[in-house]
């Protein structure tokens, strides 16, 4: 099973070759304390939801030694990735993936219609779009520990 998350999607999807379905995809947060409120939060209505603590918890691990460097990197690293999508795209179309797409409909950083496009390539994906922003996992962690159970319990 891959676990992809935002940031480590562009990473599974690379190391995707090596490894079998079924790939879950979810969303979870990468920036800074004062940016995470902002940036993934977005016009969600449910903020009360969120772990009041996950903004000092998320500051403080991006604090540790490196981590600047780790971050800096990846972020570099992302330009990469329009160039690599027809590949993965490719990979998605020949492999039909037991996929489980999750996403959050207060995201602002990703578009509403982006969850929807995974059918393109995987039309038996099974799509789920919560009224959550980018920390859906914060703002809806049991139905969506029921969808990966669900989703896990089927067979292709």
């Amino acid at each position: 099973m891959i676990v992809m998350t935002t940031t480590g999607g562009t990473v599974r999807f690379r190391e995707a070759g090596h490894l079998s379905p079924p790939i879950v995809l979810t969303t979870r947060p990468q920036n800074g304390r004062v940016s995470a409120t902002a940036s993934h939060i977005g016009n969600d209505p449910n903020v009360d939801r969120y772990d009041p603590d996950l903004w000092t918890d998320e500051f403080a691990f991006l604090s540790q030694p490196r981590q600047a460097d780790i971050q800096s990197d990846m972020f570099y690293d992302y330009r990469t990735n329009v160039d690599a999508y027809p590949k993965w795209q490719d990979w998605m179309r020949h492999r039909q993936p037991h996929l489980l797409v999750i996403w959050g409909k207060h995201d602002p950083s990703f578009d509403i219609s982006e969850p929807e496009a995974y059918r393109r390539d995987v039309p038996q994906a099974e799509v789920h779009v919560l009224d959550a922003g980018h920390f859906a996992l914060d703002a809806a962690a049991n139905e969506i520990a029921i969808l990966i159970r669900n989703f896990l319990g089927t067979s292709r």
